[in-house]
């Protein structure tokens, strides 16, 4: 078997303690609820109005304070300065802490006796729990792997990760860090060209405390996440004075994605639902001529999914394990194995 790509939805890492999108808004507000303020975020104030205001529902939630903000009626700063900030910054915080307690066993598998050089995976999943674990091989590094490079830190990836919706450990610095003095950049460049990593994040892959993202200005300055948000009419850019910021960044992530699902020998859908809100998701796999074998494994949803691929012409099949856990531990090299990841007996 030739190369294969694997792309990756929520269901891929509910496993590790991450949640469904159905359930995401309600899950986020409550552990903002339960949170005290941290400097200029007030989480449990923020998640209170919010939650009277949209209800618990993810996509209302983010939905419903963008709509706020392009309105831009009397008191939409509120909006556009802290509620928003807070969801961004709640949901990374609250993915972090996840990060933290839940050993993402399966993921490890996966890394670890599944992918091989060469293959690549497409997520739309925010979190880095995969990516942690692929780091621990010798076929992933950041400052390659995720399909751009990051001047300065480790290269030599064979695998590569196309993070289409953003990533929890992204940031985009406003004007390169630079808070004073004469400031010159051309058009669409304020927010930079690509990601950059803080020390934590950086630490929360794996790496140890001298590996350092140099484009990371660590005397503070503006900083945004550039994560695409669970909104049926997403937006693949930053709007800012200065045109459209990062549009050429995600067009490039996404012809790379594109490019890797067409010219593959294999694909496999991991928990990824396919569901219409995801419009330029579902059209990587459901435009265009692929010619490689499709296995679904996405749960209730694979049969679905079978279909829809069929309709197009795809050779697609369910899965012999619909469940992603269940997945890597039958595919697993050196044996079968099972969730905990030991061999079964």
């Amino acid at each position: 078997m030739g190369r294969t790509t694997y792309i990756f939805g929520a269901g891929a890492s509910f496993h590790a303690g991450y949640p469904f999108v159905r359930t995401m808004g309600d899950q986020l507000l409550e552990w903002m609820r339960r949170q005290s303020p941290c400097g200029l975020f007030d989480f449990a104030n923020s998640a209170t109005f919010l939650k009277q205001r949209f209800g618990n529902d993810i996509e209302d939630l983010f939905a419903g304070v963008q709509k706020e903000i392009d309105a831009q009626r009397p008191g939409y700063s509120i909006y556009a300065n802290v509620h928003k900030p807070c969801l961004v910054e709640g949901m990374r915080q609250w993915f972090a802490s996840i990060h933290r307690t839940a050993p993402a066993i399966a993921y490890e598998l996966f890394a670890s006796r599944v992918v091989k050089p060469g293959d690549r995976i497409v997520t739309f999943n925010y979190d880095i729990a995969l990516d942690s674990k692929l780091r621990k091989t010798s076929e992933w590094s950041v400052g390659d792997g995720y399909g751009f490079t990051a001047d300065g830190l480790p290269t030599g990836s064979t695998v590569k990760i196309f993070k289409l919706h953003g990533s929890i450990n992204w940031f985009a610095v406003l004007f390169g860090g630079l808070t004073s003095g004469p400031m010159a950049f051309t058009p669409s460049a304020a927010m930079g060209h690509r990601p950059v990593f803080t020390d934590a994040d950086l630490t929360a892959l794996g790496y140890p405390t001298h590996i350092q993202d140099l484009a990371f200005p660590r005397a503070g300055a503006a900083a945004i996440q550039p994560l695409i948000l669970p909104t049926s009419r997403k937006r693949f850019y930053f709007q800012s004075n200065f045109g459209r910021e990062w549009q050429p960044f995600w067009d490039k992530l996404w012809r790379a994605a594109r490019r890797a699902v067409r010219t593959s020998d294999r694909v496999v859908i991991c928990g990824y639902g396919m569901y219409p809100i995801d419009r330029r998701g579902c059209n990587l796999l459901l435009s265009g001529k692929i010619s490689g074998q499709i296995e679904v494994c996405s749960g209730d949803d694979s049969g679905r999914i079978v279909k829809q691929l069929r309709d197009q012409g795809r050779d697609a099949q369910v899965a012999d394990q619909v469940l992603f856990q269940n997945w890597v531990g039958s595919h697993a090299a050196g044996g079968e194995f099972t969730l905990t990841g030991c061999p079964r007996s």
